[in-house]
Order: structure tokens, then sequence, then C-alpha cells
């Protein structure tokens, strides 16, 4: 599998940033250096600042203090020119040679006018004696550049990384810390320095607050609501006050009166910033801390031991500095506490980026001490086998020419050679490619691009719809790309978790787990991935677990338990053994393999879903094929012949709205001649439905020929024998009818049906009458039920329309009934039209209103034209 390419994009910032870094601290050492340098610069006078809306002189030098200048003076003008900015006495600085001199018009506040003096320049010289020195170099040399490399290294190894983002901002804190006098730095030069110093500096407990939120790893999802305060509330806050800060630095060095608003507004609230900037860092200490009491594992517990300590014991000292300073309403540091108490502080809180180092570097916090050394060894191995294969080329071939040129050989010996010479270059090219796929093996470059390979498997197993290609494939790519020699899948089977695929092992592992077992419900509640320390004896493997359980999972040699779930269920567990490379697993092999598992168990939902509706589709297919078995055997029960009765012509016809359905129409040739008609609505649908219509039409049949002209008789033992043959909620509403050619009488009993529609003749003015005078109640619904029969005679040109409820209730897509009127009026259309063709129109009429919208109901027509 070709690993995704990576986007250029955050190794373009990287760049970027990184060069911007770099060319302050060039600035920054250039101005604190100079005579290591041997740069001409000259010493300052004085520190000019911007207070309580004055420029003042502070941190006056002995030399301008001679001269008049006093602490605390107001700056009015440097060389003539008005004091608009800290930028005129930076560039008079820039500009200035040793043995020049400054002119500075100064004013005591309290005192009279301004007065002017001047102030020889000297030549600015580092600390003479290297105790004095060092310090400043470890401030400003030494530790800006550590910051600068140790950052940029892990987010050149996690450019994907948010931790490693923000670490590499809060390293960038501590590059710029020290002053750097950037007001003397030349024109825009200035500008873009200071905006980058004070937007690291202001946005510095913004970054604290979100590493110890993401380092080194995120809080649980059930934990981030009790952080989200911090996020929501504090960063927007920070984030205006930080933009407001830089306009006001940037406004400052060039021209004071355009910020005396924003700067009077931000003096006036520095103390709630303070608050704020010192909650969000300490929101850093606070998470970190919490994290601490709830890891688990022990290389978690050590790790944010380490970095707890060591950042609290760095930064105290200098939080009793900030604290102080806020109290006393600003000001330098260097003005309240001695020298040495503030240069220790400093020095102290410098080594907040030497235990990051440390937990990321020796600890493997962020994995980069592998990812470097894995990819330096690949590096230098395969470059190596290519040197190695042109050298032995090189003397192959000066062998053969050498060979060549003897003219002892002959002709044939000479092409032996060539040919030989050939082969031996061939078989070294092959020779080379087969020994670099072995180191490509053996130096784990599969690993260095192991976020790539289970990134793209994770996208892959998506595609995958069988359990046992999703197992194979997951389990071999987790192999591949982590080098872990044993890994087992358990999935659910009987009331226990038990193997499906494993690889690495001489045989199939025997451990299986209840599906109530301790390990089980771990993984269950806390759907992440477990650690296994089974020789610690602190570890949740030998404090919950009990003897029996843990020595099953001991069987498995497993240094991680990776479970498989979607939502709140556990559809199986992954047992990781131990590395090939004895590397523990990394916060980002977790986060990798956390996807890979959720992207997993989703594939096997699927998986086992598809195998579900598979097994439903065969069901469906089953049952449809015996629903059609069903339909045709209940076709037929419906009349296939139509016995010829003198002055009678009929015809009947059933649609059901299933493959089956309950309606039932019967023609039933009797003795002396005589039609029995049978029209019948079993309550329900379906196959229930149909099977009670069968029992209806064997009654029927079985008692019709011996019933004689006493219909309501036989209904009455008709509707015995279906009460006894069906369920109490099965019924069947009945119209029976008799004809009898020799008189055109029709006798009939109706137990509980639609009354059907008599259409009379030309000879009775086309007159309608219903049916509706005899009968009873439904048949099948109550025993020993009493029905009456009545009689009527049927004249030539006579249409009798017998039908179910399914007409009259026919939808539109409106969902409007059709109706007894409609159904009246397309029964009077076919006037004159023989039975067959009547009950085409009257279905084309209902068809035609329905327009297409499903019938929920059967519906059936029996008609009788009297001829």
């Amino acid at each position: 599998m070709v690993a995704k390419k990576q986007s250029p994009f955050p190794y373009t910032c990287l760049g970027v940033l990184f060069a911007i870094a770099c060319i302050y601290q060039i600035y920054a050492i250039r101005y604190s250096f100079p005579s290591y340098l041997h740069i001409e610069a000259v010493e300052w006078p004085l520190v000019p600042t911007y207070t309580h809306d004055q420029p003042l002189a502070q941190f006056v030098d002995p030399s301008a203090a001679q001269e008049g200048v006093k602490e605390n003076d107001v700056l009015v003008a440097v060389n003539g020119k008005p004091f608009t900015g800290l930028a005129v006495f930076g560039e008079a600085m820039r500009l200035a040679k040793p043995g020049n001199t400054i002119s500075l018009t100064v004013r005591t506040p309290g005192e009279g006018a301004p007065r002017t003096v001047s102030v020889p320049l000297t030549q600015r010289r580092s600390p003479p004696h290297l105790v004095a020195a060092i310090p400043l170099l470890f401030i400003k040399f030494v530790m800006p550049l550590f910051c600068l490399l140790l950052g940029g290294w892990v987010v050149a190894a996690r450019p994907r990384d948010v931790s490693a983002w923000l670490l590499f901002f809060i390293l960038q804190f501590f590059s710029v810390t020290a002053g750097a006098g950037t007001e003397s730095w030349g024109p825009i030069v200035r500008d873009i320095a200071q905006v980058y110093r004070v937007t690291l500096l202001t946005a510095w407990p913004i970054f604290m607050l979100l590493f110890g939120l993401y380092f080194p790893e995120p809080f649980p999802k059930g934990e981030t609501r009790y952080w989200d305060w911090s996020k929501r509330i504090l960063i927007p806050i920070l984030v205006v006050l930080g933009v407001a800060t830089v306009m006001q630095s940037v406004g400052e060095i060039e021209n004071f009166s355009t910020v005396v608003g924003l700067s009077r507004l931000l003096y006036r609230i520095s103390k709630v910033t303070f608050v704020l900037s010192f909650l969000a860092t300490g929101c850093f200490f606070a998470a970190t801390a919490s994290k601490l009491g709830s890891a688990v594992t022990p290389d978690a517990k050590r790790r944010l031991r380490l970095l707890y300590w060591g950042t609290t014991i760095s930064m105290a000292p200098a939080c009793i500095l900030f604290v102080t300073q806020a109290i006393k309403g600003g000001g330098y540091v260097e003005k309240i506490f001695p020298e040495w108490f503030v240069l220790s502080a400093l020095v102290l809180m410098l080594f907040f980026p030497v235990t990051l180092a440390y937990v990321i570097v020796v600890h493997r916090a962020l994995d980069v001490r592998v990812v470097i050394r894995q990819g330096l060894q690949y590096t230098l191995a395969t470059r190596g086998v290519r040197v190695l294969q042109v050298v032995l080329t090189v003397i192959i071939i000066s062998t053969a020419v050498t060979l060549m040129n003897n003219r002892d050989l002959s002709n044939a010996h000479r092409l032996t050679t060539i040919a030989v010479m050939i082969a031996a270059i061939v078989w070294l090219r092959k020779g080379a490619h087969a020994l670099r796929a072995w180191i490509d093996r053996r130096f784990f470059r599969d690993a260095y691009n192991s976020e790539q390979i289970l990134a793209s498997l994770g996208d892959e197993v998506r595609t995958i719809v069988e359990t046992r290609p999703l197992l194979e494939r997951v389990a071999g790519k987790i192999v591949e790309s982590l080098h872990v020699p044993r890994v087992a899948v358990f999935l659910p089977q009987g009331g226990f978790y038990r193997p499906a695929y494993a690889l690495g092992y001489d045989a199939p592992p025997p451990s299986e787990f209840r599906d109530s077992a301790t390990t089980i419900e771990r993984l269950r509640k806390e759907p992440e991935p477990a650690r296994v320390y089974l020789d610690d004896e602190k570890s949740w493997v030998n404090t919950e677990l009990s003897q029996e359980e843990r020595q099953n999972l001991a069987a498995l040699c497993p240094q991680l338990l990776l479970p498989l779930s979607v939502k709140d269920k556990l559809l199986g567990l992954i047992s990781l053994g131990e590395k090939r490379s004895e590397e523990p697993y990394t916060s980002t092999d977790l986060r990798l393999l956390k996807s890979v598992a959720s992207q997993t168990a989703l594939a096997l939902s699927n998986a086992q879903l598809s195998a579900v509706i598979a097994e439903e589709v065969a069901r469906r297919e089953k049952l449809n094929r015996e629903i059609e078995i069903a339909r045709e055997v209940q076709e037929r029960l419906f009349p296939q012949r139509l016995p010829e009765i003198a002055g009678l012509r009929y015809f009947g016809h059933c649609r059901t709205a299933l493959g089956v359905g309950g309606d039932y129409y019967d023609f039933l040739p009797l003795p002396d001649g005589k039609l029995g008609v049978a029209l019948g609505d079993v309550s329900g649908k379906g196959i229930a439905a149909a099977l009670t219509m069968a029992t209806l039409q064997a009654c029927l049949r079985a008692d019709a020929m011996r019933a004689g002209d006493d219909l309501a008789a036989l209904i009455a033992r008709v509707n015995n024998m279906v009460y006894d043959a069906s369920t109490e909620d099965r019924y069947a509403t009945l119209f029976y009818a008799q004809f009898d050619p020799a008189t055109r009488r029709l006798t009939y009993v109706n137990a509980g049906h639609c009354p059907p529609i008599l259409l009379r003749g030309a000879e009775a003015g086309h007159s309608v009458e219903r049916l509706d005078k005899a009968g009873g109640t439904v048949v099948g619904l109550v025993p020993d039920a009493a029905y009456e029969q009545a009689q009527i005679d049927l004249g030539a040109g006579d249409l009798l329309v017998i039908y179910t409820d399914g007409f009259s209730e026919a939808m539109s897509p409106k969902l409007e009934e059709w109706g007894e009127t409609r159904l009246l009026e397309a029964v009077k259309s076919c006037d004159g039209l023989p039975a067959k063709e009547a009950i085409s129109k009257i279905m084309q009429a209902a068809d035609a209103f329905a327009s297409g919208a499903p019938q929920s109901d059967d519906m059936t027509l029996v008609i009788l034209r009297a001829v």
C-alpha cells in the first residue's frame, strides 16, 4: 500500500516561523553581545519607557547621571528631535559611534523648564568576568538557541500534532523574555520584531492553558466539560487583550500620541489582565495535576510527575517576582528585588523548557526520539548500500578493463570476460535492491511511516463488509506498521469473547473471556486502549482481576488491549503484544490505533449488519416464494369454470392488496339447475386471512348442496363451523344467494356484508335498489347466531353488483375515499354491458380515482346480468 503523501503546509508554516525566530535571535545576539562579535555599538545611557502617559528615563547609567539625568526624568527630545516615540532614542543609539555624544532634553517632574545635557557614549562591553558572563550567556544565547532548536525539531518530527505546535510557541516565549532593544533595530524591522516578541509574551498563558489540556494526551471525553470554561471564557478575553497590547507596544515605538487612550485603558485593567493571565497559566498546572491523579499506567504517571514537579519548581520563584510586581502596580522587577534574586529566578525559570525537553526526549512523551533515530538509520543505511554498490561496480569494471588489456587473452576469453562483467553488474544491482529491502524491514521504515499506514487503513476498512477479510487486513496492517509480532482479535460468541483471528501464535490462543469478565467490563465502560502491566503490582491487571482471569490474560502476552466499540456496545477487542523494537506504545500509537479501532468497529458492525440483511433477504425471498405458492393455491380456490345458467350471465374478479388476501367469491352449481353465489370478506389481510377464507369456502361448499331453500339455516351452520375453526379475532362478512332460473327468483342472506346494488333494466326505469332487507351478524364471531333470508325477482336487463368494501374505501393520493356514491355512478354507466365488461369498467373507474395510490384492502366484485 502506498503511504499517503503529507501536506507541505505544516512544514511551510514551520519554515516561515523558524526563519522569523532565527532572524530575531540574530538581531538579539548582535544587540546583547556586540563586543564578542566585534561590532561597534554604544552603551545605552538609560532605558526609555512610556509610563503613565509620559516617556521616562529609567535605569540611568552613571555617565548620564553625572551629566544631570535623574531616574524617572521625562524625556523631551533626543539630539534636538522631539521624543515622540521610543524609536527616536533607538535610532539615535543605532547610528551613534563610540566616542560620540548624545544630546538629551529632560525635565524632572515637579521642577521648572526642561534642560539639555550632553552624555558621552562608550563602546558597549560584555561582562569581563566569566562568572558574570555565564548567566547572561545562558539567558540570552544558550537558552534561546536551545528552545528554538528543540521546538523546531519536535514540530518537524510531528507536524500534525497539536501538542508539538503548542510546545514550539511555549519554547519561543523563553527565547524572547530578555529585552533586546528592538526599538534600535531600524525602520520596519523594529515593528516586526516588536509584534513577534509581544505576541509571544502575551499569548504564552493561552499556549500554556492549551498545552495543559492536550499534553501529553488530551483529557478523556467525559472530563473535557470541566475545562470547557477555560477555553470558552479565558482564551477569547486574552486574545483581545493580547491584540490590544501588541497595538500599544508598536504605537509606543513609533508615536506615543496614537495609543494614548489605549495605553490608559490597558493600564487601568492591568491587574485584571495579570489575574487572567495568571489564571490561564495556572490551568496548565491544574490540568497536569488532574491528569497525574487519574493516570493509571506507570509510563503516564512518570511523565506527568516529572512534568508537574519540574515545571512547578522552575516557575515558583518567577511567580513570586511577577505577583509582587503586579501588587506593587507594575514597573521593573529589578527595582523591587535584588539583582541576584531576579537573575536567579530568571535562570531557574529557564529550566522549564529543560524539563519539557527531558520529558519529551528521554521519556518519549511525543515519540520524537524514535522517529528521528529510525529516519537517520534508514537514510544512512540505504545510502551506504548505494555507495557500496557504486564502489563494487567500479571495481568490477576496472578488473574487466585490466583483463581486456591483457594481450595474452584470446578473443573468446575477452568475450567471456565481458559477459561475466555484465552478469556481475546485474547480479550486484539485484543484490543491492534486496539488501535495501532487508534494511527497510530491519530498521522499521514502515514504523517511520506508521502514521500514514494506519491512517490509510482507517479509510480502507470502511469498504470491507466481510468479517474474516476485515480482521485479516486490520491485524496484518498493525503488524506491518508497528511491528507487533503477536496480534489476536476476539469477537463475542455464545456468551464469551473468543479468538476470531490471530497472528504470531504457534497455535490458536487458548484464552477466552466471559461476557461478564472484569476485563470485558472495563473495556465496555471505558472504551479506551488499556495498557497491560503484568509485572506491576499496582496495575489494574493485578489489583482487579481474579487469578484465573489474570492467567487467562497472561497467556496472550499482551501489552495493549484495544476495544472495538460502537456507541456503548463492545463488538470485540484486539490484543497487541510487545513491539519488536521493545519501544512502549506511545501516545501517537494510541491515537492512531484508536482511530483504526473506531473504523474497524464500524466496519465490523456493518459486516454484521450485512450478514443479518443477507439472512433477512434470504428469508424474505423464501417467504415471497411461499406467498407466491399460497397465491397460486388461493387462485385455484376461486371458480375455474362458470356453469351455464339459463337467463343469467355472471362473472367475478378478486384483486388482493397483498400476495394473498381474505376476500372470497364463489359460484356453486346446485341441484335443479340452481346457482349459488357467495361473496365474503375475512377480517385482516395476508396469510391468516387467506386461511380463514379457505375455511369459509370449505364450510359453505360442504353444506350448500343439501341446504335446499333454507339459506338462513345454512348460514347459521356455516357461522358455527367457522367459529369453531378460527380464533376469536377472526370473522367474515358474507353475502350468499341462490338463483332459480325456473322462477328467475334470487333468495339471499346478508351476514354483515355491504348491501349489493341492483340496477333495474329499462322496463323498471333503471331504478336502483339495495339488498339489505334480511340477514344477520358476521359469521365466525359469535356462536349460534340467527339469520334471516329474503328474496327478489330479476327481470330482463337487471344488473346485480356484489362488492367488498375495498371498492367503496379505495383511497386517492389525497387520502379521499371513492365512496358508494362514485361506485353507484360507475355501476349506472355499465347499463347494457355484459357482466365481464361491467367488472372491467368499474375496476377502471376505481383505478382512475386512486391514480396509482397503494390500496390497503382487497377489492372483489361479482356481477349478475339477467337476460
